[in-house]
């Protein structure tokens, strides 16, 4: 699992003696089982973000990848006697649609956002013709139409008759599309969500208290 997205967070478990069983071994970066620690000495379980120092060990293991985040915020778990921990991560993976404005360069994902033209002539002609195009939210590009043989502009293709240049005729002015906006990118998102808690039974039922963090240290809880 930690192959497909780094972690950023480990987690220590603490013993009633005071001393702890943590997720990566400090000398050689193995990592340790959850299911080994000793639940009859646990009183406290934590997750850390993980210094740069071993986190370099870490990754020369070969087992595992992770990055060292020192902003990070410490997330910690006091246990009763009859309290049990919870501990487990998700790793999510998403396929990205978006647009890159190619005039100012920034990232914007099309949701619905169109130009829709429609030439005076052609509504009362009822047709139902229109030119749709993504508007750039940060700058207001969008695609344009040029004449091949002039090179003069056309805002919507719908400006010019039949898709012609007036000026040069319908055997020489060709419309050219500057893509602008339109081009459509892709790519895919993971990311790793962890979650940290702790439970008990008291009268038949079972009582829940569960944190949900983000790789970026925010905190919800469930």
């Amino acid at each position: 699992m930690s192959k497909s997205r780094p972690l950023v967070y480990q987690w220590i478990a603490h013993y009633n003696d005071g001393t702890g069983y943590p997720q990566f071994d400090t000398k050689t970066g193995k990592e340790n089982s959850f299911l080994d620690i000793d639940k009859d000495r646990l009183i406290k379980f934590g997750l850390y973000h993980i210094k740069k120092e071993q986190a370099d060990i870490i990754n020369k293991s070969g087992n595992n990848s992770v990055v060292s985040l020192e902003f990070l915020p410490t997330y910690e778990i006091k246990l009763k006697d009859y309290e049990r921990v919870i501990y487990y991560r998700d790793v999510f993976i998403s396929q990205e649609a978006f647009h890159r404005c190619r005039t100012c360069n920034k990232e914007f994902h099309y949701d619905g956002i169109l130009r829709h033209v429609l030439k005076e002539k052609d509504l009362k002609l009822g047709i139902k013709r229109a030119e749709t195009c993504p508007i750039c939210p940060h700058c207001g590009s969008h695609d344009y139409f040029k004449c091949r043989n002039c090179g003069k502009i056309f805002n919507t293709y719908n400006e010019a008759d039949y898709g012609m240049c007036q000026d040069c005729g319908r055997l020489n002015g060709y419309l050219e599309r500057i893509v602008l906006t339109s081009g459509s990118l892709s790519r895919e998102r993971r990311w790793i969500e962890y979650y940290i808690g702790k439970q008990s039974t008291i009268q038949g039922t079972n009582i829940k208290t569960i944190l949900k963090i983000k790789e970026n240290g925010n905190c919800t809880i469930l």
